[in-house]
């Protein structure tokens, strides 16, 4: 029952890179405000020399557009409203790098919040094509304002039983330093099924291998807040004309269900989190993701 199977297989060398449509969404768990929608394209390849030459570093670059939403949708009035409209629109170069059971990833991320990224023009359009009532007004969006944000992470596991059903476990502290986000992140991460070696599993969206995944995951973390410029504005100043004040933390949590089958990778999500704010209540959403490996 628990042979370690294919687990020691190389990487393959002809799967090499991936392209992948990722969908954030509170709607599909009957709820519309605050973290309201995501849309993310990604191509990630990996490295032949990168800057350790191991064959084990992994580059992923995406275009994003995310939505933020008070929950009184259809207002204009300021008093009613618990956070300010937001849309971001960015694009991220992230590096990975995995040996053995550890891994750094890094991520570099150059964005517009306000207007100009086009998330309100896309929410009032999706809630017209979809006939969903109180559209909305988008009154009071922050300002235009470009962002630039650093984030790094260590993550390191432990495998408590191996395939056919295997068992691991993680943690994953997080650091975010930029005009976007600041912020210290510490994570746990149970693995639980079928799942192939660190350095070329879904777990971590690595690519390099076609070996069948079948497994969830179930997370939990809490993030300490310095800086949220979604909620109170640009880091070094801004003009919006209605600006809100983050807690000095919250907690999130969630589950994750990941299958690769030959090139195809699926990804079902659950995501949910405390109050950002003090006016503000606890939020869910679901991810769905489907990526192809070549």
């Amino acid at each position: 029952m628990f042979g370690q199977g294919n687990l020691n297989k190389t990487i393959d060398a002809s799967n090499q890179h991936q392209i992948s449509f990722r969908h954030d969404n509170d709607f599909l768990v009957f709820s519309d405000r605050y973290y309201s929608s995501g849309l993310f394209l990604s191509y990630s390849m990996l490295l032949k020399n990168g800057l350790f030459k191991s064959g084990k570093e992994q580059v992923t670059f995406t275009l994003l557009q995310q939505i933020y939403t008070p929950s009184k949708l259809n207002t204009s009035n300021r008093v009613e409203m618990d956070r300010p409209y937001a849309g971001y629109l960015a694009i991220n170069t992230e590096w990975s790098y995995v040996k053995d059971n550890y891994a750094f990833e890094s991520i570099l991320t150059f964005g517009l919040v306000g207007e100009g990224s086009g998330a309100g023009s896309f929410h009032r359009w999706y809630h017209n094509a979809l006939e969903v009532p109180s559209p909305p007004t988008w009154a009071y969006e922050l300002a235009n304002k470009l962002h630039a944000n650093f984030y790094t992470s260590y993550i390191y596991e432990w495998q408590l039983a191996p395939n056919n059903f295997s068992v691991y476990l993680a943690v994953k502290p997080t650091l975010a330093l930029g005009t976007k986000d600041l912020y210290a992140q510490p994570e746990v991460m149970a693995h639980f099924g079928r799942r192939q070696p660190m350095n070329s599993s879904m777990a971590y969206n690595r690519i390099g291998s076609l070996e069948k995944e079948v497994f969830f995951t179930m997370r939990a973390g809490y993030r300490i807040i310095a800086h949220n410029a979604l909620l109170e504005g640009h880091l070094f100043g801004d003009n919006s004309v209605f600006l809100a004040t983050p807690k000095k933390g919250f907690f999130y949590g969630g589950f994750d269900i990941k299958h690769r089958f030959k090139n195809n990778d699926y990804w079902l999500g659950y995501r949910f989190n405390s109050a950002e704010t003090e006016q503000t209540k606890a939020h869910k959403y679901v991810i769905l993701s489907y990526a192809r490996n070549f």
